[in-house]
């Protein structure tokens, strides 16, 4: 109990975000499989976009690498929005990062 009275405003709030970015990440694996495959078809649609606009053809392990980290990308973008959209729930105030 006495550690948390020495936990400044900013460790809470980091702390909050890490739990509530775990509860968007548990959300996203466990709940929401069709956010999941959407993302999935979203980056797909974003690599051919990306040889399209870029006229340069890219190895099928290049693809591979290409559409996983756009998939990685969108996967931290969902659990932020979630965790911020808690955080934002709970103070009825806008957070930024």
């Amino acid at each position: 109990m006495e550690e948390l009275k020495k936990t400044s405003p900013s460790q809470k709030f980091e702390n909050l975000i890490k739990n509530y970015l775990h509860q968007g990440k548990e959300k996203l694996e466990n709940d929401l499989v069709g956010t999941r495959e959407a993302i999935k078809l979203i980056a797909k649609d974003k690599t051919k976009n990306f040889m399209r606009t870029m006229d340069f053809g890219l190895s099928e392990e290049e693809r591979n690498c290409l559409h996983q980290l756009i998939i990685t990308s969108m996967y931290q973008s969902f659990c932020y929005g979630y965790g911020i959209g808690k955080i934002e729930g709970e103070t009825k105030q806008k957070v930024r990062l």
